[in-house]
């Protein structure tokens, strides 16, 4: 059976509903009134506004003091996110072969989502390494090297509510682990050392976008002893190039 016959079948046609009114307010060029939408969803006021409470409720839309609507935080980060995937994912390739390359270690390229670090793709080294884990994997953010760099450089109000939980998790204080934080913004590159796997080294650096905003985090993954992670060392300079030259293509 196809994918297409697979979606021939019965829906829910509230949510159909719900994804119209997001798409008709998304392409108004103005904040929209419960009037307005009714008149352009063609649906009565009291049932638009059902939907539209649900919708405000979930954030996917926002409401002024004029009780107009415009699409909300929730919905915008998502398409965000998504948008921010799969082109960073596309125009990182290149700079991950090249490190890949140059260092022979893996190289791991990370985005953040509301839950933390999440892995969006790897180019493995020719080394007989198992490192264990695979695009899709969602990983700790006070322990991971990527989780540390978005923690270091996004706004705290985008990272907070992750940080809180994970250091309750793992009982680590705050007032160390922000001193970690404040070296990581010194030197402008994060290490850790048998945080995730035993026997593994990862150095990661911060990706920046347009507006100045860390996009996406680059890793180096390798043996611990064998990896230098010293400031000066070779490896640490070229990450520090790649990712420099990276984030000035999108900026």
């Amino acid at each position: 059976m196809s994918d297409k016959q697979d979606m021939t079948g019965l829906g829910i046609q509230s949510v159909e509903i719900g994804i119209d009114i997001l798409k008709t307010i998304g392409h108004a060029q103005k904040p929209l009134s419960i009037s307005e939408i009714a008149e352009r969803c063609d649906m009565s006021k009291s049932r638009l506004h059902r939907y539209l409470t649900s919708l405000y409720r979930t954030g996917f839309l926002s409401r002024d003091t004029e009780l107009r609507y415009s699409i909300g935080p929730e919905l915008m980060s998502l398409g965000l996110l998504a948008s921010s995937r799969w082109t960073i994912r596309d125009v990182a390739r290149p700079t991950l072969i090249r490190l890949k390359e140059s260092l022979n270690e893996t190289v791991a390229l990370s985005v953040w989502t509301e839950k933390g670090p999440y892995f969006l793709h790897w180019e493995e080294s020719n080394r007989a390494v198992n490192i264990g884990i695979r695009v899709g994997t969602q990983v700790s953010a006070i322990k991971s090297v990527a989780g540390k760099i978005f923690l270091a450089f996004l706004p705290e109000r985008d990272t907070e509510d992750v940080l809180k939980r994970e250091l309750a998790q793992f009982g680590v204080s705050r007032a160390v682990f922000d001193r970690e934080i404040q070296e990581i913004r010194s030197k402008g590159y994060s290490i850790t050392e048998e945080s995730l796997l035993p026997g593994i080294l990862a150095i990661g650096c911060p990706v920046f976008g347009r507006d100045g905003r860390v996009v996406a985090a680059i890793s180096v993954v390798g043996i611990l002893g064998y990896l230098d992670p010293s400031e000066e060392s070779p490896v640490v300079t070229v990450l520090k190039q790649e990712c420099q030259k990276l984030s000035d293509t999108l900026t």
